[in-house]
């Protein structure tokens, strides 16, 4: 399961300015749907790329952040009239916790006291799918971040066509729908393979892209170029390309 142990404290690789992130002791990857593209729908994880935005307009990366502290898990707060508890063996008897472990497992400061410290370290600001071509346009970006970027919106662009291939597999389970993707995600399919290409090769997401973009015999290629574990995702492309089918499609993970 996915399980959060705490909180980062973390400074932006722009400014440095302080933000906050949750930090996972587990992280569960299940989901309703798993889909050749990567996306997930109803997944117990963000699948967000970790792109942030600061205070200071940038985008960054929260793996690009500097890494300050990690906080404790926040205790819940203590109940109202807590200082009044009577510490005697009736309060024990009725398994009311005592003043001294009030104090331990409960926050005891006042709401405006919490409020003012979290406004010390804001959480870090998320950025909607459709926010992407602003990603793009940013002068100073690192590589990973413009992957990031790229692959949320290849991403959101396939969204609508999900609908479109649920609808079509419920009337005909043994075909796939037509896929015919805009110029748009063309062009940011291509700049996406482009930037796997000079940086540490997904050989499965740059077979899938090659797939989608009707380039057959390039995602066989790249399907043979990886060397990693033979996973179901990889099975799937696999059949897909021989079937000569390049939608996004389902598969079970």
């Amino acid at each position: 399961m996915t399980r959060i142990v705490g909180r980062y404290v973390n400074r932006t690789p722009c400014c440095g300015a302080f933000t906050g992130s949750q930090a996972y002791g587990s992280i569960n990857l299940m989901a309703q749907e798993h889909w050749t593209d990567g996306r997930t729908v109803h997944g117990l994880m963000t699948q967000d790329g970790g792109i942030r935005i600061c205070k200071c307009g940038q985008f960054y990366l929260l793996n690009e952040c500097k890494h300050v502290m990690t906080l404790p898990m926040e205790k819940p707060r203590a109940p109202d009239g807590w200082q009044k508890t009577k510490d005697n063996w009736w309060t024990r008897f009725l398994g009311k916790p005592t003043i001294e472990e009030i104090i331990l497992h409960y926050d005891t400061r006042s709401q405006s006291e919490i409020d003012e410290e979290k406004m010390k370290i804001p959480d870090a600001i998320h950025v909607a799918d459709s926010s992407m071509p602003d990603v793009f346009k940013q002068r100073e970006t690192s590589r990973q971040l413009q992957i990031a970027a790229r692959r949320r919106y290849w991403r959101y662009l396939n969204d609508p066509f999900r609908d479109t291939y649920r609808l079509h597999k419920e009337l005909d389970p043994q075909s796939f729908p037509d896929y015919q993707p805009s110029s748009e995600q063309k062009e940011n399919m291509r700049e996406l393979t482009d930037l796997l290409h000079k940086s540490s090769t997904d050989w499965l997401e740059v077979s899938e892209l090659y797939r989608e973009m009707g380039d057959f015999p390039k995602s066989l290629k790249a399907l043979g170029a990886h060397n990693g574990r033979k996973s179901k995702l990889h099975a799937s492309i696999f059949f897909l390309i021989n079937k000569g089918v390049s939608t996004p499609a389902r598969f079970r993970h």
